[in-house]
């Protein structure tokens, strides 16, 4: 094997491993996402379900944003398994 091709497979190496980061990252934080929103339904008829509700929404753009962000750093694209 030359240095070229171990060069090579280093990288796919490291770009399949930041693959595999940012979609467990994603899934983790969708899922903590569900959580809060579970764990505050008891609030829904309460003044504090808007304050909730930004909270989820603040939370479900910022995750989208690292991510999209994370995934242009690396040059990866969105797998079909998510």
């Amino acid at each position: 094997m030359e240095a070229g091709e171990l060069g090579s497979v280093w990288t796919e190496s490291a770009k399949k491993a930041a693959e595999l980061y940012v979609e467990s990252s994603e899934r983790l934080a969708k899922m903590l996402l569900e959580l809060h929103e579970r764990s505050t339904s008891w609030a829904k008829e309460t003044m504090l379900a808007p304050l909730f509700e930004a909270q989820r929404t603040a939370g479900k753009q910022m995750v989208e944003s690292s991510v999209e962000m994370a995934r242009k750093l690396y040059g990866l694209t969105k797998s079909n398994g998510l």
